[in-house]
């Protein structure tokens, strides 16, 4: 499965998960453990669970040796910058930063998959 199939098909599942109303908020998303800034945003933890299990799902290199709370912090300062008011394009570029995992950074269609999931989780 390409890697741009992964992301959409992790996106419907954010989804669908949304829509089902989960709201187990016994996960936690810590403080982020990346080389950004600590985001302006915090995403509460039950939507913050649904997106680490699919970006680990869609994204594994980019997930290899990450724990949680660093994967939620991809989705905390793409929130930030949407709850700014940023545009798409600077938001895509500050969640290829948050994404990168050492060697390993996210494609311009992978960032935008995070992007879309971001906007639907926001």
């Amino acid at each position: 499965m390409s890697r741009t199939t992964a992301a959409i098909a992790a996106s419907a599942t954010v989804f669908a998960l949304l829509l089902a109303g989960c709201s187990d908020d016994s996960s936690s998303a810590g403080s982020p453990a990346t080389t950004t800034a600590a985001p302006a945003f915090q995403v509460e933890a039950s939507k913050a669970g649904m997106f680490v299990v699919s970006y680990r799902s869609a994204f594994p290199k980019l997930s290899e040796g990450r724990d949680d709370a660093t994967i939620a912090a991809v989705l905390n300062h793409s929130c930030s910058d949407l709850k700014a008011g940023k545009s798409e394009a600077d938001t895509i570029a500050t969640i290829q930063k948050a994404a990168k995992n050492g060697d390993v950074a996210a494609t311009t269609e992978e960032a935008t998959a995070v992007y879309q999931m971001s906007k639907m989780m926001c």
